[in-house]
């Protein structure tokens, strides 16, 4: 008995060359990208990601993903990814990572459920996205402006006092 199995292969290696177009699109652009079930466990996480954490494969799977984390951020980033698994509703949230160097850098977590026809929640897609410098930088500017502030104020504390002087 033969068996014509080339419609088989064909299938095969576009599945193949497909799934190594998906990992060179999302290992080539600057986002750590990470999906998740339906209940939030971290089964994905791109080669950006362990570059950037410096960590191994599997090593944040699961609940794990969470370890990289800031002490000090993390309750409050495992609320709003509670809130977002039990909502449907995007998940957005700034915290500190650690990075491979071990310094901990500021990220941007966002993330999107995608959900069947019937509603119901089949997975989650995320990002992390570095925001260290900026958020440095914005905190050289609002010392900047309280300097610039504090500044006018005695200006206006010097001004005022002349006007005084010369009134009397």
């Amino acid at each position: 008995q033969a068996t014509d199995v080339s419609e088989a292969a064909k299938a095969m290696a576009a599945l193949r060359d497909s799934e190594q177009r998906f990992e060179a699109i999302v290992n080539s652009i600057d986002q750590m990208i990470w999906s998740t079930t339906p209940d939030g466990y971290h089964d994905y996480f791109n080669q950006r990601w362990y570059e950037y954490t410096g960590l191994s494969k599997g090593e944040t799977d699961g609940l794990a993903w969470e370890n990289p984390f800031h002490p000090d951020d993390r309750a409050r980033t495992w609320t709003t990814w509670q809130h977002s698994l039990a909502t449907g509703e995007p998940y957005h949230v700034e915290y500190r990572l650690r990075h491979h160097s071990g310094e901990y850098r500021w990220v941007i977590g966002r993330a999107q459920c995608v959900r069947d026809d019937g509603g119901k929640i089949t997975r989650w897609y995320g990002t992390c996205t570095d925001i260290h410098d900026l958020k440095i930088a914005e905190e050289a500017r609002q010392l900047l402006l309280r300097e610039l502030n504090h500044r006018v104020k005695n200006l206006f504390s010097i001004t005022s006092g002349m006007i005084n002087m010369t009134a009397r």
